[in-house]
């Protein structure tokens, strides 16, 4: 058992803090029910040392969403105006008065005022702490819960209180009711259409069958790039899937024209000890994520190229996929003291596990792309609320300084199977916790931020590529899918989608009530792309692979050359893109075909304009050239 995780080394044995008075605590956060996937396996031994972490409140949060809007809404005199990370990181500092009055209260219950700590951003407050001090403090009690899958263990508690003069400068404390890490968008991945060398998929008769280069220049009008502008490389973040260099330069060869040379390969980011692209083919079995993100992305954008954020070392597994230590790495202000952000379901480095990453977590320093996509996500109803905002957060401050922030939407239509233990579980009736016989539709997180575009995905409607899109359904089976969508149970409907949600709401909407989903809530996806049977070779052949881990990157690549354009013009990168989406749906092509089906119903039908099954539709590039270029 990896009990001795929790131990963290036993870096010496606190004393015990006062006993708090219950009446004196108001809970801050609370778990209604036990996650499926865990089960409680005893009470935490009293003299175990926790790894303590207070978020402190932020200022100016509440007026995240218009300061985006001023940068990134079309209309507003002060579009792509972005802001300095330094001048981010001051906007929202915590006021010293919330680090004071925090402290004061750790110090009067017993911390001793040596032991506490602040991040480089002074946004978060650190120490150590038994299990017994922490009840005393948070008026809660610890127990060791097991997954029932990976048989790993973690430590939490059901809720915690707070008193109420520190509640109000608290977002969150860790380790409290957080159980659960995230994972990778699932993916199809049907037989193998032919071995390499393929020649006779290719071009456009074939496109029902394969999506190629080809069929998506021909689809959306894309063009072949001829320029490469210097700092406008599309950064690719992956967890523990990594790229297979021989099969990049096999896909090159096969499907590319004018081809890419065989040489070329992405800028490697190692963070927190990601491992080069030099796998043996035994380790290249599960690259098959990172080869259907780069082949297509690179085969779009060439000469314009491309990082591999690869995060994590992928020996502590019960971590691996969580996104805070990818925050850490671009955002140092994002980091806590010593590293880790959420103990037990973020990483923590240095890695004390065999073969793990003994450097410390990186903070800062990563360069920052101007678009960035990710195909990995979450269940939002599996973990907590703050932190989630707190997250959602970080990625509005990435929009304040020019970056479009790209995410698969998920692959489960309305309900949601990102995690072992939790395949295509639905909420229960009130949104609190996933549930085996829940019937209420689960969001996908981090799709659900608003700052943030998701993306959806499509298929062609007919065997020509002239024929129109519908919303991908594949054939029914242990890797069906359908794209994701829906409303978020946490994040409100952000303004600049209200008009088109509320349409969308009003005349095509199934009759579901507010017990199957939140009527308020953010809408996603955004947009939408082709996801089903995209040409990938992996391990020497060729596949047709599916999922919004495909449409993703696909639109991603398209905002790239976009940014491309705008830089040979003068201008600056778009950043931040859904203003502009939902001010300007000629840019996309309708998709009113399919549904997104889960939790025992249909999901929720495509229809004319927006739909939350694909967005406001598939890209137009010409269109969005013609928008995007006229922007200053």
């Amino acid at each position: 058992m990896r009990l001795a995780l929790f131990a963290a080394a036993l870096l010496g044995l606190v004393s015990a803090a006062p006993a708090s008075r219950p009446d004196t605590h108001v809970v801050h956060e609370k778990r209604d029910g036990l996650p499926m996937a865990w089960r409680r396996h005893a009470r935490a031994e009293r003299s175990t040392v926790l790894p303590v972490r207070i978020g402190l409140k932020q200022r100016n949060l509440e007026h995240g969403g218009d300061l985006v809007a001023d940068v990134a809404d079309p209309d507003s005199p002060n579009f792509g105006k972005h802001w300095s990370a330094e001048k981010v990181a001051n906007m929202f500092a915590p006021l010293r008065e919330t680090s004071e009055k925090t402290v004061e209260w750790l110090v009067a219950a017993g911390v001793e005022a040596s032991r506490v700590r602040h991040s480089v951003g002074r946004n978060w407050i650190e120490f150590t702490a038994t299990v017994d001090e922490a009840e005393r403090l948070f008026n809660t009690k610890y127990h060791i819960y097991q997954h029932k899958e990976s048989h790993g263990y973690r430590i939490a508690c059901d809720e915690y209180s707070l008193p109420p003069s520190v509640q109000q400068h608290v977002d969150f404390v860790m380790p409290t009711i957080q159980l659960d890490g995230l994972r990778p968008v699932s993916q199809t991945r049907p037989a193998a259409l032919a071995p390499v060398p393929l020649t006779g998929l290719t071009g456009l008769a074939n496109c029902s069958t394969l999506i190629t280069i080809d069929c998506l220049r021909a689809i959306y009008g894309i063009p072949v790039a001829t320029t490469n502008s210097s700092g406008n490389q599309l950064g690719i973040a992956e967890w523990a899937d990594y790229l297979y260099l021989p099969d990049l330069k096999t896909f090159f060869h096969n499907f590319t024209r004018p081809r890419i040379p065989a040489d070329v390969a992405p800028e490697f980011i190692s963070i927190d000890g990601g491992k080069a692209s030099n796998l043996t083919v035994a380790e290249a079995e599960e690259v098959v994520e990172s080869a259907l993100d780069f082949q297509t992305s690179y085969s779009i954008i060439y000469p314009q190229g491309i990082r591999l954020y690869q995060n994590g070392d992928s020996v502590n597994v019960d971590s691996v996929g969580t996104f805070n230590i990818f925050l850490d790495a671009l955002d140092g202000s994002y980091c806590t003291y010593e590293g880790g952000d959420q103990p037990y379901v973020d990483p923590a480095y240095p890695d004390p596990n065999e073969g793990g990453y003994t450097g410390p977590l990186q903070c800062g320093g990563a360069p920052l792309s101007n678009v960035l996509s990710v195909s990995y996500g979450q269940i939002e109803g599996a973990l907590p609320r703050f932190y989630q905002e707190r997250q959602c957060h970080e990625w509005m401050k990435l929009a304040l300084q020019g970056v479009s922030v790209i995410y698969a939407s998920g692959d489960s239509g309305v309900a949601n199977r990102y995690n072992a233990g939790y395949n295509n579980s639905c909420l229960d009736a009130h949104a609190d916790y996933v549930s085996a016989t829940g019937t209420r539709f689960s969001p996908s997180f981090p799709a659900t931020c608003p700052y943030i575009t998701a993306v959806g995905a499509t298929t062609l409607l007919t065997s020509s590529i002239h024929g129109g899109e519908q919303a991908v359904s594949s054939p029914p089976g242990p890797q069906a899918f359908f794209s994701g969508g829906g409303f978020s149970n946490i994040f409100p409907r952000p303004p600049y989608q209200d008009p088109a949600v509320s349409h969308y709401l009003t005349h095509h909407a199934p009759n579901y009530t507010e017990a199957t989903f939140n009527h308020s809530g953010r809408a996603f996806p955004d947009v939408s792309a082709l996801g089903l049977n995209l040409a990938t070779v992996w391990l020497g052949k060729t596949y047709g692979i599916g999922g919004t881990s495909a449409s993703a990157p696909i639109f991603a690549s398209i905002v790239t050359l976009l940014n491309e354009e705008r830089l040979q013009s003068g201008k600056g990168p778009i950043g931040f893109l859904n203003p502009t989406i939902y001010k300007h749906p000629e840019m996309f092509n309708d998709v009113t075909v399919g549904n997104n089906a889960g939790c025992g119903t249909a999901g929720f039908p495509a229809s004319p304009g927006y739909d939350p099954v694909t967005g406001m539709g598939t890209p137009r590039y010409e269109k969005m050239r013609e928008v995007f270029c006229k922007l200053p």
